[in-house]
C-alpha cells in the first residue's frame, strides 16, 4: 500500500504538469474554456502558473466574464507563491482596477516583489520601472511604507 501511494506522489508533479501544458496548448489554439479546465486540474495541484493563467482569463475575459476582482483572487493566491507575473498584475490591480480601492504603495510593493522574482534581467527592468513610474504618484510615507512591506514580504509555503 505505501509503494502504491508512494508512487502516486512522485508522479503527481509530472501530472500536474501535463494538465498546465494541455492547458497551454488549447489556449494557444483560443479554445478558452477546454483550457481553463486543464488550469483548474493544475491549480488545484498547487501549480503556480496554472493559477496565474485563472486570473489572466479573468482579468482579459478569456472563456469566462472579465472581472479584476475575480483576476485579483487568483492572481494573489499565484504571487504569495513568488509568481513573478501574477506580482506584476497585483501591482497594476492596486494602481487602481474597476472595483478594486487604489493602494500605491501595494502596487509599489507588488512591483517590487515582481523584479525580485524575475526570470531574468529584463522582467526585472520592466517590473522596477513600474515602481518608479507610480513614486511619481506617491508621498515619501508611502514609498518608505512600500518599501518596508516589500522588504518583510515571505512567500507563502
Amino acid at each position: 500500500m505505501i509503494r502504491y501511494l508512494l508512487a502516486a506522489l512522485l508522479l503527481l508533479p509530472s501530472l500536474v504538469r501535463a494538465d498546465f501544458q494541455e492547458g497551454v496548448q488549447l489556449y494557444a489554439s483560443g479554445k478558452y474554456t477546454e483550457s481553463m479546465a486543464e488550469f483548474q486540474k493544475a491549480a488545484e495541484a498547487g501549480e503556480p502558473k496554472a493559477i496565474f493563467f485563472i486570473g489572466f482569463y479573468h482579468h482579459n475575459g478569456f472563456g469566462v466574464p472579465k472581472s479584476d476582482l475575480e483576476a485579483i483572487k487568483w492572481f494573489r493566491r499565484s504571487a504569495a507563491m513568488n509568481h513573478h507575473e501574477s506580482q506584476w498584475y497585483m501591482g497594476k490591480l492596486s494602481e487602481g482596477a474597476k472595483g478594486i480601492e487604489k493602494d500605491l504603495a501595494a502596487a509599489h510593493m507588488w512591483y517590487t516583489l515582481a523584479a525580485k522574482s524575475a526570470p531574468n534581467d529584463r522582467d526585472a527592468a520592466y517590473s522596477m520601472r513600474d515602481a518608479r513610474r507610480i513614486e511619481k504618484k506617491m508621498t515619501p510615507a508611502q514609498i518608505a511604507q512600500a518599501k518596508e512591506m516589500a522588504e518583510k514580504w515571505t512567500p507563502a509555503n
